[in-house]
């Protein structure tokens, strides 16, 4: 085929390292919908937010204050937005939701627009991670690796967050029941604002360690959500374990057909989807009774 086992590993690296991107910004789209309900569109546009911030502060502040400024930033964002918007469509029709949220990020986008220009900016990553390192099998991007463990770091905080605390179990609640978790004297309202920061905030760690892969342009949201939407959707709708793994078998089909056929990465993510829903209707690990 041309080319050596070496080659084939770091390809399946960098695939772990796409997908790991996906199912960054996954988890804060099946987080929101398998808790609210809502099927945000406005997701990507939180991730073009989070690119665009890091690539002013990371030449202002430093890369430290990017990891701690931006995160934080986008859960605030996210507050402010299921406080004044969001939160009047929890009980509006699935099509109401995309076209509000939809809209949103139509305007974010040309806001972006209006303030950086419709021209690509390069976000280069930390002056450490510039060099490609021998890992073994090949010479690699250090900030890839940085990609693949900030995600694994995540999805550990993650696991942690959901499974062994009160906030946790009260999101849990909310996602299996929200009317028996009110009828319970949970605070439902406030921990679905919790929940839509939450998810602004993975958004914002998504955009900061992805945008350095791609560079800054208005359009970056768009390019992100589609194929994430997509990971969600083979997943299970509201399904976190099912992101993580349609988000890696996403990322290998993209990064295995740039190696054996490049034409095919461009369709790829559509094709699995379709022999997936094909398979299973409701995603590798959806949940009966969701989006049905």
């Amino acid at each position: 085929m041309g080319f050596e086992l070496g080659d084939l590993a770091l390809q399946l690296l960098t695939g772990l390292q796409v997908g790991a991107i996906y199912t960054l910004v996954a988890l804060g789209l099946t987080l929101i919908f398998g808790t609210l309900g809502v099927a945000n569109f406005a997701h990507g546009a939180l991730y073009l937010i989070a690119a665009y911030a890091g690539y002013v502060l990371s030449e202002e502040v430093g890369w430290w204050a990017v990891f701690l400024i931006v995160p934080i930033g986008l859960f605030v964002v996210g507050v402010v937005l299921e406080r004044t918007l969001i939160r009047y469509f929890y009980r509006r029709p699935v099509t109401d939701q995309i076209l509000v949220t939809f809209g949103l990020a139509l305007v974010i986008q040309e806001a972006a627009r209006t303030i950086f220009g419709g021209t690509t900016r390069p976000f280069p990553p930390p002056q450490w991670a510039l060099i490609p390192i021998d890992i073994g099998i090949g010479f690699y991007p250090p900030w890839r690796l940085v990609i693949i463990a900030v995600t694994i770091l995540v999805v550990i905080l993650l696991y942690l967050l959901l499974r062994f605390t009160r906030v946790g179990l009260m999101v849990r609640a909310g996602m299996r029941d929200p009317e028996m978790a009110r009828f319970l004297g949970i605070d439902i309202d406030k921990t679905f604002t919790w929940v839509f920061g939450f998810g602004a905030l993975l958004a914002g760690v998504a955009g900061i360690v992805g945008g350095p892969t791609t560079s800054v342009y208005p359009g970056l949201g768009m390019s992100v959500l589609v194929p994430s939407f997509l990971v969600v959707v083979i997943g299970g709708m509201g399904s976190i374990p099912g992101a993580i793994l349609a988000g890696l078998l996403m990322g290998e089909a993209i990064s295995l057909s740039v190696l054996f056929y490049p034409p095919l990465a461009q369709v790829i993510v559509y094709l699995v989807a379709a022999v997936v829903l094909s398979w299973r209707p409701r995603g590798l690990m959806g949940v009966e009774g969701v989006m049905e």
